[in-house]
């Protein structure tokens, strides 16, 4: 990994020759990322104050408010007492991220294969952000700015939509010209001047034109109607030509092969596979000499390279699989380049693993293809006379036909638009800025910011109490405990806080600390105590203000000292009102209440299970060892489907959902331990809930007809033909009554006519400690009824 660079050689990459204090954020490097580019304006804004250029507190134009521009200017305003001014010719910042979700950023991801990569943190002193759409990435940034302007206003001053016309040098520094497009006509025709010591160009590269093939208008890029959609048309063979070997083009590439394109999904499908660690160095050193022939002028096949040292390890590994399996049936794919090489090494490794693998994909399929042309410009012709096949796209490719149902061109924005007002100024820039690349090689290809920026930014962020990013906000938000209020009103409960009661299930599914204000006992409270203490007793983030005198025993009657199960928690009483909690208040019968918390509750336990189960079902896995049990593939696929029965009566019976819940970790089965039971249904007791509910499955799957029951005795029933049903019992409580279930099962009164049990058995082997292992306990009805046996 290479060192970031030193302050003199940022600064001589972006200064202009013969142009003092003129720079350049960019706009001519290579491997451009939107978090590469914050690198670059921050590296260079370093440089400068370490070296002395912003001593004198220049007064400073920043062209362009991209990501370039915004951090540029951010930064310079905030390391020095500079007036920093910030043209853009949009209506806002950042606008060519402005109107994608479908488009994803991720700080690091270019430079996979190499160390810490899919790190979703950008991790930068200001101007945070984390991976995830475009939209959201502006959101985060923007708010980052605008935190920034307010604390240095007025000195950092935006202009939007005002466009820059010219730069000419004068004493001292620069005149900008520019035109204010917001002022009332005929005012835009008047050119306007502003004086400037010092001149940030970060104009990026422009757009892409909206007909980049004649006749053919293709979305851009940074629009979520650029991005291939799922097949809606149900066409067989959808044909997609892609013109452009560009990162821009690979994804589109990628996309337009997909049965349902998403951008993160597909990285993690690629970064994340079971064994694709083993190959990256082998990535890496095909990178190294793709960069080795680019060096000397050469181009580099990585297609050969890949077909030779890749293809059978990532076959192997299963990864050209997994991608066929995400393929849009039938489609057939075109790529069309200008080099007869298909990649280009600017491109990110990550983003041409993926188009192999499509390519491999579709290869490998009969009911799809793909295909590879060269050529230098691409027509749009007359459907031929007769036509084969029906097409919205008939092409021209150096003389070959093509026939496309959509076309998609990524040939890369019309930089010389943007360059146009500045042309005089940098006449030999691009000449000298190649050779600065070349000297430094690794260094500007995906730049580093050295610890002395990232700590003169911290500093400066924390001297002018700049708020902290909003992804730490939002993390620091969600550890803050969030109030709620239950007290008694006549024959209601009162619930009053800045969320719903259903909203508690949080602190399981999120681990929100809650505090929950309890002003009356328990007793007046009614059912509505045990659902509080459900949530409170499973979170270990739950604290409840409430009189210790009224609450501690019934708490720890149903917690630590509970007949029914080991191993619970006790949350933590304290007394007072932390207050907070008065807003939006409800009230409902006690009854109600409790059952809209344990609905929460059950619902959210019953897609955690889901999600356990289904994995099981198809492959054995079993995260955590909770089922633990070695089940055959047939007997798996018969529990997926009984499970899929079970599902569906959960999801539509809430009741009859939480009486298997509480029976399946409760062996006692009476109105009187309704809410001692129900108190333990939770994440402390997830291992028996999985493991009892994968059992009563097993049984289920082999003994027809067996389903859950909404009430008691039991919580399952088995229907026979011409014959009264059966009630059971699928359990995998700690004890009953206080005792070890191993050792009072078999003597236990069951009320039903067969139970399954999953019990937690002690074993001592000679010459060691006893210890706990888990076992099927084989147990019948008193009378003569049918023994569920499994050893």
């Amino acid at each position: 990994m290479a060192e970031p660079l030193l302050p003199q050689d940022v600064i001589d990459g972006a200064a202009v020759r013969d142009r003092p204090n003129l720079f350049v954020i960019g706009s001519f490097d290579r491997r451009i990322t939107f978090y590469s580019q914050q690198v670059r304006a921050l590296s260079l804004v370093h440089a400068l104050k370490e070296l002395g250029y912003l001593h004198s507190n220049p007064r400073i134009a920043v062209v362009g408010g991209g990501a370039a521009g915004v951090a540029a200017a951010a930064a310079a305003a905030l390391v020095s007492e500079s007036q920093v001014v910030l043209f853009e010719l949009a209506g806002e910042l950042l606008p060519l991220q402005s109107t994608t979700d479908r488009r994803r950023l991720d700080p690091h991801i270019y430079d996979w294969p190499a160390h810490d990569t899919t790190d979703p943190i950008a991790d930068l002193p200001i101007l945070d952000w984390e991976s995830g759409t475009c939209r959201s990435v502006r959101d985060d940034v923007l708010l980052g700015f605008e935190d920034i302007a307010v604390r240095l206003a007025p000195r950092l001053e935006r202009r939007l939509r005002h466009q820059v016309t010219a730069l000419t040098a004068v004493a001292d520094g620069y005149q900008v010209d520019f035109t204010d497009l917001n002022a009332p006509p005929p005012a835009p025709e008047e050119e306007l001047r502003g004086q400037f010591n010092m001149v940030f160009l970060a104009v990026g590269f422009g757009l892409e034109p909206r007909e980049p093939v004649p006749a053919i208008q293709s979305a851009s890029y940074w629009s979520d109607a650029g991005v291939p959609v799922a097949e809606f048309e149900g066409r067989p063979t959808p044909r997609f030509f892609i013109s452009g070997a560009g990162d821009g083009g690979l994804i589109d590439f990628v996309a337009a092969g997909a049965r349902s394109f998403d951008h993160a999904g597909m990285i993690r499908l690629i970064s994340n596979h079971p064994g694709i660690a083993g190959l990256k160095p082998i990535l890496a050193a095909i990178d190294v000499r793709a960069r080795a022939e680019d060096a000397k002028g050469a181009r580099f096949d990585f297609m050969a390279a890949y077909d030779a040292e890749l293809l059978q390890l990532l076959t192997d590994i299963g990864l050209v699989a997994a991608v066929a399996q995400q393929l849009r049936p039938g489609v057939r794919l075109t790529f069309q380049t200008r080099h007869a090489e298909l990649f280009d090494v600017s491109t990110a490794t990550l983003n041409r693993l993926a188009a192999y693998l499509t390519i491999k994909a579709c290869e490998g399929d009969t009911q799809r293809s793909f295909r590879h042309l060269q050529c230098g410009a691409v027509t749009r012709i007359n459907a031929p006379d007769p036509a084969a096949e029906v097409a919205d796209f008939w092409l021209d490719c150096a003389g070959e036909t093509v026939a496309a149902d959509a076309v998609i061109v990524r040939r890369g924005p019309r930089r010389d638009v943007v360059r146009e007002p500045f042309a005089d100024h940098l006449a030999s820039y691009d000449a000298t800025h190649k050779e600065w690349l070349a000297r430094h090689g690794e260094a500007t290809l995906v730049p580093k910011l050295s610890s002395q920026a990232r700590g003169l930014f911290k500093e400066a962020a924390r001297k002018a109490d700049i708020p902290l990013a909003p992804r730490i906000q939002r993390l620091a938000a969600h550890q803050l405990p969030i109030p709620v209020q239950l007290l008694r009103e006549g024959d209601r409960v009162r619930w009053s806080g800045e969320v719903s009661a259903e909203q508690l299930v949080r602190s399981w599914s999120e681990h929100q600390p809650f505090e929950i204000i309890l002003p009356d006992g328990p007793g007046a409270l009614g059912a509505v105590a045990g659902a509080v203490l459900r949530v409170a007793c499973h979170s270990g983030n739950c604290r409840l203000h409430a009189a210790p005198g009224l609450w501690t025993q019934h708490v720890r009657a149903l917690s630590l000292e509970s007949p029914h199960a080991e191993g619970m928690d006790m949350p933590a009483i304290q007394g007072g009102n932390p207050g907070g909690a008065a807003q939006d208040p409800v009230e409902l019968a006690p009854a109600i209440l409790a059952r809209r918390i344990h609905r929460s509750l059950d619902t959210w336990l019953l897609e955690q299970l889901n999600d356990h189960l289904q994995p099981f079902f198809a492959s054995s896995a079993d995260p955590g060892r909770r089922i633990n049990l070695t089940v055959a593939n047939d007997v798996r696929a018969a529990m997926a489907a009984t499970w899929a029965d079970w599902h569906a009566s959960f999801t539509d019976d809430s009741a009859l959902l939480n009486h298997f819940l509480r029976l399946m970790i409760c062996a006692v089965d009476d109105d009187d331990s309704l809410e001692a039971a129900q108190v333990l249904v939770g994440p402390t007791k997830w291992s028996a809930i999985v493991r009892g509910t994968a059992v009563a499955l097993a049984i289920a799957s082999a003994w027809q007809t067996t389903s859950p029951k909404s009430a008691g005795p039991g919580n399952l029933v088995r229907l026979r033909d011409g014959d009264s049903a059966w009630a059971g019992h699928g359990c995998a409580a700690d004890m009953i009554n206080g005792s070890d279930m191993s050792l009072c099962a078999a003597s236990y009164m069951w009320q039903t006519q067969f139970v399954i049990l999953v019990a937690r058995v002690r074993s001592r082997s000679a010459g060691s400690p006893s210890g706990p292992s888990r076992r099927l306990i084989p147990i019948s009805r008193r009378s003569a009824t049918p023994t569920v046996r499994a050893r």
